[in-house]
């Protein structure tokens, strides 16, 4: 059976569950999660027991085996994550694969290739292997794609071709961070077009980068205003305000891991605010921010007693001095 290739906004549209076998490929970080999120559509992920394969493992074939040939107790199936993050193949290689796409099994497996180019991967693996795999090419999708994207999951409200238009100007293809951006009104609870694309629009509430500038900077008290103006003006973005430091601090945490940050949305131009901000914080700090900002989540929705804006003040008064 031939080999499917897909691209990653086609993929999203498409049925799921079509084949157990899935290959991911490509730069863009926001669509390789979104895509491996498609694999798994409709099936519960407490059902599934889950392992983790690195392809050019000395020992893969033998753990490869014996998890799939395991019986599980507990568990309806298995979903093996498998990663190659080399960046070259070689004979032993092309093997392995051969093997995933040829191997018979109800269990789920997918495999992320994050390093090989595209030409390699059409070339080597696609031209070379047979089966009935998808290869799903999570590539910087192209405006059509992204219009596309838009017309089948912009809530009803929202889905209208000249909003797209409007969407499309604005983000120049940048997929990740229109992505994050929408994400924002769902954290928001937005149901209405004119405050939707008053945010979108409005380069005050979208440009939310101006909080990290000055917590990079050491610049608390112009920190601290943000907050305060946030506060005065809209006192509903407490939800936004998580949000926002979840996302910042898990880059400072990525940056200290040496991760990359592309899967935040955060693109290279702003990597240098949070390695300055994780070059003189520790790994402690961290760590306590994040439970910090849990328990202002459950302030918020009134789990927990206390004030979310103090909370919110505390960890950006400790990040930026």
């Amino acid at each position: 059976m031939s080999i499917k290739q897909l691209k990653a906004i086609k993929f999203s549209l498409s049925p799921a569950n079509e084949t157990n076998k899935y290959f991911l490929f490509g730069d863009e970080h926001i669509l390789m999660y979104h895509a491996k999120k498609h694999c798994l559509k409709n099936l519960d992920m407490n059902l599934l027991e889950k392992f983790y394969i690195d392809v050019a493992d000395d020992n893969f074939d033998a753990n490869f085996d014996q998890c799939l040939m395991s019986n599980s107790l507990f568990n309806e199936k298995k979903v093996i994550f498998l990663n190659l993050s080399k960046n070259r193949l070689n004979k032993d290689l092309v093997e392995r694969f051969k093997k995933i796409m040829s191997y018979e099994t109800d269990n789920i497996l997918i495999t992320e290739i994050t390093n090989l180019s595209k030409k390699i991967i059409e070339r080597d693996l696609i031209e070379k292997l047979d089966g009935d795999g998808f290869f799903i090419d999570c590539s910087s999708p192209y405006d059509s794609e992204i219009e596309s994207y838009l017309a089948n999951n912009l809530p009803e409200f929202l889905n209208k071709r000249e909003n797209i238009k409007v969407f499309l100007e604005m983000y120049e293809g940048n997929f990740s961070a229109l992505l994050n951006d929408l994400e924002i009104l769902q954290i928001l609870g937005i149901r209405e077009e004119k405050e939707a694309m008053t945010i979108f629009t409005n380069n005050g509430d979208k440009n939310n980068y101006k909080l990290i500038e000055h917590i990079s900077n050491n610049e608390p008290d112009s920190a601290l205003s943000i907050i305060d103006s946030m506060k005065k003006n809209d006192r509903n973005s407490v939800p936004l305000l998580i949000w926002i430091l979840a996302r910042d601090i898990n880059a400072i945490k990525f940056v200290k891991e040496g991760r990359n940050l592309k899967s935040l949305g955060i693109w290279d131009n702003q990597v240098h605010m949070y390695k300055r901000i994780s070059d003189r914080t520790s790994k402690e700090c961290i760590d306590k921010s994040i439970s910090s900002l849990d328990g202002i989540d459950k302030c918020f929705k009134g789990v927990l007693n206390g004030d979310p804006w103090n909370g919110i003040k505390n960890i950006v008064l400790e990040l930026s001095t």
